[in-house]
């Protein structure tokens, strides 16, 4: 893939999910992913949406919009300082969960992230718009940011030069992200989009037994109560038919099966998502799935996945580190409960390319 070796070392945070931080003091999660940040280092963050719970941005006088407001400016506090590349994704959260005026909530998220950050466009994709975008790192390194929660939104989708996207139509998109990666086959190739393609935890229709007989402990990890034999109907239901944000739905898995039609064109592309409140990384036909979602909020992941690498239940984030001579490093870094270690625990490592 790679041609040329690199001149320098160059190293890729991953980090979704992170909006549930304190909106009133710094937060351990983004305080670990601080210490990582060496102004020697070349790098680059990019947040993988969620990035203001519980429902985005909303209008100014709304109840929640103080919280979303100091939420985001949380994020801006870490990262003040730190002279690489910052990227923020939308999530399904972003979109105000999806409702049909989740428009309004991603315009106005964009428009105050861009405040935040002195005009730079860290927002991507903008306006709304599904996307691709392009954004050229390096001379070895290519990301490419999507919009997920488009395919999967209620009401008004942007699409079109009306609303300056870069497509107009759905085909339209796909064929463009054959030409960006067709363009850059000879880089180091990562897709950015909130939802993952595969999952070992909830969203991808895993469940463990105690879901069947406590299922509300899916949502409430204290919400024991039993309901044993009917309870079995919430997690079938998400495995089979899905709630909107679950692969099974069919808007999902229709965007989810031509992702991995494309993306199995490209050996060694990387693809990262958020979503799952954990971490995962999952190897399968020559593709390198990473889920990091879980910056602010944590739930189970199975250990047992036929392409499960791995999995971990810990608040944290993943760095890819592309190295000289082309090969990348994965580690996985969760944060020290005790504040000792203040690049936190390093929960795995291991050479994907």
């Amino acid at each position: 893939m790679l041609n040329q070796p690199l001149q320098e070392p160059f190293e890729l945070f991953l980090i979704g999910d992170t909006g549930d931080i304190s909106p009133t003091r710094p937060d351990p999660v983004l305080e670990t992913l601080k210490a990582h940040l060496q102004p020697s280092q070349e790098s680059a963050v990019i947040f993988l949406g969620d990035n203001i719970y519980p429902r985005g941005m909303p209008a100014k006088g709304n109840i929640l919009r103080k919280n979303a407001e100091n939420t985001l400016k949380r994020h801006y506090e870490a990262l003040k300082d730190y002279e690489g590349q910052v990227v923020f994704i939308a999530g399904n959260h972003d979109w105000n969960k999806g409702r049909k005026d989740g428009y309004e909530y991603i315009l106005r998220q964009e428009k105050y992230i861009q405040q935040l950050f002195e005009g730079k466009n860290v927002f991507l994709p903008s306006n709304g718009c599904p996307g691709p975008v392009e954004v050229d790192i390096n001379p070895h390194l290519t990301i490419v940011a999507i919009d997920t929660q488009w395919w999967l939104q209620t009401g008004l989708r942007p699409i079109g030069k009306q609303y300056r996207c870069s497509v107009s139509t759905e085909e339209e998109f796909f064929e463009r992200l054959i030409a960006i990666l067709d363009k850059n086959k000879h880089k180091h190739l990562l897709v950015a989009g909130h939802h993952p393609v595969y999952s070992y935890a909830i969203h991808g229709g895993r469940f463990k037994l105690k879901h069947h007989i406590f299922p509300l402990t899916i949502y409430d990890p204290y919400a024991y109560l039993p309901l044993p034999g009917l309870g079995s109907l919430l997690p079938l239901y998400r495995k089979f038919l899905g709630a909107r944000e679950d692969m099974a739905h069919p808007r999902y898995r229709r965007l989810r099966k031509k992702l991995k039609e494309i993306l199995s064109g490209y050996p060694n592309l990387i693809y990262a998502a958020g979503h799952e409140h954990n971490l995962q990384y999952i190897f399968k036909d020559r593709n390198h799935f990473i889920v990091s979602g879980s910056g602010s909020k944590v739930k189970y992941v199975v250990r047992d996945g036929k392409y499960l690498q791995f999995g971990e239940k810990a608040k944290g984030f993943v760095k890819l580190r592309f190295e000289n001579d082309g090969s990348v490093f994965l580690s996985a870094w969760a944060m020290d409960t005790s504040r000792r270690l203040l690049k936190g625990k390093l929960l795995y490592e291991k050479q994907i390319i």
